[in-house]
């Protein structure tokens, strides 16, 4: 019967995430974890794209990660299922047929759609989570926060960089992938002088695909900028951090399943959907966007025309909505006392 209890018996569980980006990776941890937990003597292995993938190394609760090559997701998925022995696969991921080949693989049991009907507010890591539990595959006690898990040799490695700077910490993470999901450089760095006035705090910014950028912000804000390393280098970094400050990117997801306190701004996709889940905070660009589509917001002109297609609207992108102050008092209402503590302890 749904929502009973996990089934017994289930000794090998192929988690399959393979809808490509970082966030996506962040987004499943909170299922993938819950599935571990509720099957504490089955060997879970999950199926995910590089680097993303390097991200869920050192967490006890999956025992390996498989790569699937770009352009080869099907094919990753047909290799995975050839070599048999699963008794549970669950995926998130229903692109080329996906779904309907491991429904037709004969697998004993499997959920290959993650995304089923969706409410529009219902953030997506809870919609994993909700139709596990109503498919009988974890339990009410499995299910907490998703927790990036880092060795103590990595959290000690990233040490040298910041061991001379103040409290509180402020990571500022100003790259994106896309223009459309930019947040005007001068505002980061407007951003970040306001936070070291007015708690002395001292700023970090990650270099990501632009050096210049981050120098440039940096500068700016008189902080320090940290040179491009790996992401699980990067991660590393991050769990020192008092708060986190980015965009709807990768980076600002690692820092919240680091626990770190993180202010996520968002432009194109829509923060009920998409957003941190408290005590995390998100922004909104013009929420009354009449093209923002909830469901499934990349089909929104903006989004492969990389600018804001509104008429009369002078920004290229609804990020510029988001103004300094607003994001300055969001973030010290959660920074409080200069040190922002959420539960648990930092990938710790």
């Amino acid at each position: 019967m749904p929502g009973s209890g996990p089934p017994e018996g289930i000794r090998r569980i192929l988690f399959v995430e393979l809808l490509g980006g970082l966030g996506d990776v962040l987004n499943s941890l909170g299922a993938i974890q819950a599935l571990a937990r509720s099957q504490p003597a089955a060997r879970l292995t999950v199926l995910t794209f590089p680097p993303g993938g390097e991200l869920l190394r050192v967490d006890d609760l999956i025992h390996a990660v498989v790569y699937a090559e770009a352009g080869r997701a099907r094919a990753a998925v047909e290799e995975q299922l050839a070599r048999g022995g699963w008794d549970l696969v669950v995926s998130d991921t229903s692109y080329d047929g996906i779904d309907a080949l491991i429904r037709d693989s004969g697998v004993p049991r499997a959920t290959t759609n993650l995304w089923r009907s969706p409410p529009p507010d219902e953030h997506v890591g809870e919609r994993f989570l909700d139709l596990l539990l109503s498919d009988g595959l974890i339990h009410e006690g499995s299910i907490a926060p998703p927790l990036l898990r880092l060795s103590p040799k990595e959290r000690a490695n990233a040490t040298p960089a910041l061991e001379n700077l103040e409290r509180p910490l402020v990571f500022l993470l100003p790259d994106a992938g896309m223009e459309v999901k930019r947040w005007p450089e001068e505002r980061w760095g407007a951003l970040g002088r306001a936070l070291r006035e007015r708690l002395g705090a001292d700023i970090v910014v990650p270099v990501g695909s632009d050096e210049g950028q981050a120098e440039r912000v940096a500068e700016t804000a008189a902080g320090t900028v940290l040179p491009r390393g790996t992401l699980r280098e990067l991660a590393a970094a991050l769990s020192h951090a008092d708060l986190a400050v980015g965009a709807d990117t990768g980076p600002a997801r690692i820092a919240a399943a680091l626990r770190v306190p993180t202010v996520t701004l968002f432009g194109p996709s829509w923060h009920g959907r998409y957003g941190q889940p408290p005590p995390h905070a998100n922004l909104q660009g013009y929420p009354p966007c009449p093209q923002r589509n909830v469901s499934d917001f990349t089909q929104q002109p903006c989004w492969y025309a990389g600018v804001c297609t509104l008429e009369g609207r002078a920004w290229r992108t609804c990020l510029e909505d988001i103004d300094v102050e607003s994001v300055l008092s969001t973030t010290l209402a959660l920074l409080g006392n200069g040190r922002a503590v959420i539960r648990g302890e930092a990938g710790r």
